[in-house]
């Protein structure tokens, strides 16, 4: 039995940063993905960059500002040159995505994440929108470049061809909150059943760009709580589950 535990945006925030550090430290996380658009994407890198995990780019069209100039990405930005919400997109009647321009973005956030790291992502997939010309564009510049795609959960055809099946999403609460307990021992037998599985998580703490920009705000810290305690380790030791990442099951 092997679980990936993938955590998402670094770089969102400062806040999300350190968040992602402890996780990483004292916690069972295994992949993080990087928002290279983001300004404090850089300093997420350089807090964590000599810890044994899997590197990802979690490309980004819906927070903040684009790489690429606004006016060669007319269908993924505002009047202000900031990318529309995810919100915004997910209350479309269609999906107005652009792939030749989305494609623009995403050579751009790929050519950051060098420029960060100096090396190319361990996987490549994406933050927050859902939309069928978004994953068409991915994985045309994946396969440009070599890289290995990554797309649980909204793919089911990608789960049966990598072999890696994802948790679902929890319910949350009116709080935006759930019980990471339960959650993990409800989905045991999708583990146990599965040769892989991806667990994927927003570990974080919270400072006011996250609370004016995020709709996950106290699920962050929560998580990060979680992925450090001593139940969980307990309970992938007592279940004899494999941690592992994209580096070396892909």
């Amino acid at each position: 039995m092997k679980l990936i535990m993938r955590a998402d945006d670094l770089g969102f925030s400062e806040g999300v940063n350190y968040g992602i550090l402890k996780a990483v430290k004292n916690g069972v996380i295994t992949c993080v993905g990087i928002m290279t658009n983001m300004e404090s994407a850089k300093h997420g890198y350089e807090l964590i960059k000599d810890y044994d995990i899997a590197f990802g780019q979690h490309t980004n069209i819906c927070v903040g500002k684009p790489l690429s100039d606004p006016a060669l990405i007319p269908s993924l930005v505002k009047e202000n040159g900031e990318f529309c919400s995810s919100k915004e997109i997910r209350n479309r009647k269609e999906d107005t995505i652009d792939i030749k321009e989305c494609e623009i973005e995403i050579e751009a956030q790929l050519k950051k994440f060098q420029e960060i790291t100096g090396r190319m992502p361990d996987y490549f997939e994406c933050h927050a929108v859902s939309s069928h010309n978004f994953f068409i564009a991915l994985k045309s510049i994946a396969k440009k470049y070599n890289l290995f795609y990554e797309n649980p959960l909204f793919d089911k055809d990608w789960e049966k061809e990598n072999g890696i099946v994802a948790l679902p999403f929890a319910k949350l609460d009116e709080k935006g909150l759930y019980d990471a307990k339960k959650h993990m021992k409800d989905h045991l037998t999708l583990i146990k059943e599965n040769p892989c599985t991806i667990a994927i998580f927003h570990p974080g703490y919270l400072d006011q760009y996250i609370l004016e920009h995020s709709s996950f705000t106290f699920i962050r810290a929560m998580e990060c709580e979680f992925l450090c305690s001593d139940w969980l380790k307990e309970w992938i030791k007592d279940h004899h589950i494999e941690l592992v990442d994209f580096r070396n099951y892909k």
